[in-house]
């Protein structure tokens, strides 16, 4: 065979190979990217930061739970039952700041405009970063934007073939589409109380000196959440904002008064809080003031996650109106945090 022909027809199978790995991708669509799951097949719905993006533009909803792995034990089935006429859908990032879940939020709303609630964590750990920061590297842009051309990142991806193969394969194995409940899931798969939490804390000696916000710090947490919370939601006057900043154990707080950080969280969470008031769409909640909850371990996975049956709580208490911070309330709301963790007796923790 002559060199020309052999490079033809080299180059020719290559084509039909890639073009057929192109084909199945999209048919199959792993990420969701173009369709809903193909009926007849069925997905594992395990990757995030891959998938949400596909669940938000082709999903039916008018409800959404997004957010932290704080979110991530919320079941969308509990939402509806407490919100008449919702159909909720789940779309969480763990570890996210605070930037990524308003950008999701943004994409969302543009595929979307029938949402008419958005039920969102305000994680106090993330307060302080930069309103840009982002938290996870080598973010899937080729996925969210409106650029067709740059989709061969998805079609031809060595890393999306194992993904397409995975549908197949969970298919012929008898599993079913991961549910909108399940999705994200972790709480069934943790381990729970005293001797889990305490294996998270870090080394909390040697800390004398008070940590006070600095004025870069005021400025983080301002523009923070005024680009990435406070004006989508004056943005989008027709959707209800129920935010709410997640119940840490008891030994977080032992941790802040340990390390002469809790005078310095309260004042980040109060100022950001602050901003948030008096916003007609806006409800805030903070349930650190329910000592009951909070210091039993048995709730924890580790000194910030709680259970499944904690986000079930959360669900009911918002329907229900309680812990709700109101321009009336919030300043002595963290008067008061300040005044039970400093007095807390943590001795038990440390036995």
């Amino acid at each position: 065979m002559k060199a020309s022909n052999w490079n033809i027809t080299v180059i020719g199978g290559t084509a039909g190979l890639l073009s057929l790995i192109a084909v199945l991708t999209i048919m199959i669509d792993p990420f969701l990217h173009y369709h809903l799951p193909l009926k007849g097949l069925e997905y594992p719905l395990l990757d995030e930061r891959y998938q949400n993006d596909g669940i938000a533009r082709h999903y039916t909803y008018n409800a959404v739970i997004t957010g932290t792995s704080m979110t991530q034990n919320f079941k969308p089935s509990e939402f509806d039952a407490l919100f008449t006429g919702t159909e909720t859908v789940k779309i969480a990032f763990s570890g996210a700041s605070y930037k990524e879940v308003n950008d999701n939020i943004l994409r969302m709303l543009k595929h979307n405009s029938e949402v008419k609630y958005i039920l969102r964590s305000l994680d106090g750990t993330l307060l302080n970063m930069s309103a840009e920061a982002d938290t996870y590297e080598g973010y899937p842009e080729y996925l969210f934007d409106e650029n067709p051309f740059n989709d061969v990142e998805y079609l031809l991806n060595k890393e999306v073939i194992p993904k397409t193969i995975a549908v197949v394969n969970y298919t012929r194995a008898g599993n079913v589409t991961t549910t909108r409940d399940d999705y994200g899931s972790w709480s069934q798969y943790k381990e729970y109380g005293k001797e889990a939490v305490l294996r998270s804390y870090g080394n909390l000696e040697g800390f004398e000196e008070e940590i006070v916000l600095s004025q870069e710090d005021y400025k983080n947490i301002r523009e923070n959440v005024q680009k990435n919370v406070l004006q989508t939601a004056l943005e989008h006057p027709e959707i209800t904002f129920y935010l709410f900043y997640p119940p840490y154990s008891i030994c977080y707080w032992d941790a802040l008064v340990q390390t002469k950080q809790l005078n310095a969280q309260l004042e980040a969470e109060k100022t950001a809080t602050g901003m948030l008031m008096g916003v007609e769409n806006i409800h805030v909640y903070a349930f650190a003031e329910n000592i009951e909850m909070i210091s039993d371990l048995d709730n924890y996975t580790d000194s910030l996650h709680y259970g499944g049956w904690i986000n079930s709580d959360i669900l009911r208490w918002i329907r229900e109106g309680k812990y709700e911070l109101t321009s009336e309330n919030y300043e002595a709301y963290y008067d008061r945090l300040g005044e039970l963790f400093l007095n807390y007796d943590y001795s038990e923790l440390h036995e």
